[in-house]
């Protein structure tokens, strides 16, 4: 019997990229034997700079599809805007997206190591998967440009070193409690939770906490690391990645109302809601009336 070969899409979004558009793009290059398709999202004119790195991408690997907005978007706008062209493409609920911004880059040697010799993807459509992360810095205006076979220090979002796989709402509570290092790039997920994000109610007005909004589908039941990083990511001072932790805050009331929607869909987890709740409401009377400063983002070494 012939075991099924499990891919994910590849879905990258490009915001002004410039050369770092151009940086993830080759990366992508060297690693289409991993991904069942490849998407190149772009928020911008069809005369932008970007569009044109995309275009001639796209012309040297015809199979790479190109979408353009025609005009900028914000990121939830962007992601519908995506969101909504692969279902109208064929795009199954089940079917896997691997999600990249176009300021990071694939990691070549983490995809060859977590993947089997058929290409297929360890994955398993009960859980989402967020890391680990290989870190390199960008200068504001410079791309990295250092030695690549230099190892990168590896992030994990994962408070417990010793446990990579925990229940959703037990890794929410964790990460609000004390928030490590996390980012959607090089996660996977099944495209249901992007469906999910894209229609529920109430609408998320902005991407901060989007990891945690899209890891909260009403079938996902676990969050896991990979064994390996699959993902480059680059930090810079001038990026919205250095002032995250305090934005995030702000969407903590959707957030609380995302995962009372999901525990609505698994009673089994009311439990956990009941004691994130608690504690929230008790850090927020602590930030409010006892002046109490919030625990800054940790950036925890895996």
């Amino acid at each position: 019997m012939t075991e099924m070969i499990v891919q994910p899409i590849l879905v990258m979004m490009s915001w002004r990229g410039g050369a770092r558009l151009q940086r993830c793009l080759n990366s992508i290059a060297q690693n289409e034997d991993f991904f069942q398709r490849i998407i190149v999202s772009i928020t911008a004119t069809p005369d932008s700079e970007d569009m044109t790195i995309a275009s001639a991408f796209q012309k040297a690997h015809p199979n790479v599809e190109v979408l353009c907005t025609n005009n900028e978007l914000p990121t939830m706008q962007h992601q519908t805007f995506w969101v909504d062209y692969l279902k109208s493409s064929g795009v199954k609920s089940d079917d896997w997206i691997y999600w990249l911004a176009y300021d990071d880059e694939l990691n070549s040697s983490g995809i060859r190591q977590v993947c089997d010799s058929h290409r297929s993807w360890p994955i398993k459509l009960d859980t989402v998967y967020f890391g680990p992360w290989a870190m390199r810095h960008d200068a504001p205006e410079e791309l990295w440009g250092g030695d690549p076979n230099e190892p990168a220090p590896i992030w994990t979002s994962f408070p417990q070193p010793s446990r990579s796989k925990l229940p959703v709402l037990t890794w929410i509570k964790k990460q609000l409690d004390q928030p490590t290092y996390m980012q959607m790039s090089g996660s996977l997920i099944p495209f249901r939770n992007y469906v999910e994000l894209r229609d529920g109610k109430p609408t998320k007005s902005g991407p901060m906490r989007i990891e945690m909004a899209t890891a909260l589908g009403k079938h996902t039941k676990f969050v896991e690391e990979l064994a390996e990083p699959v993902s480059y990511i680059y930090g810079r001072s001038n990026s919205d990645r250095a002032t995250y932790g305090a934005a995030a805050r702000k969407e903590d009331i959707h957030l609380m109302a995302w995962m009372a929607r999901y525990a609505s869909r698994n009673p089994s987890t009311i439990a956990d809601l009941i004691q994130i709740s608690a504690s929230h409401i008790i850090r927020q009377w602590n930030q409010r009336f006892r002046g109490v400063k919030p625990k800054g983002e940790e950036w925890r070494l895996r």
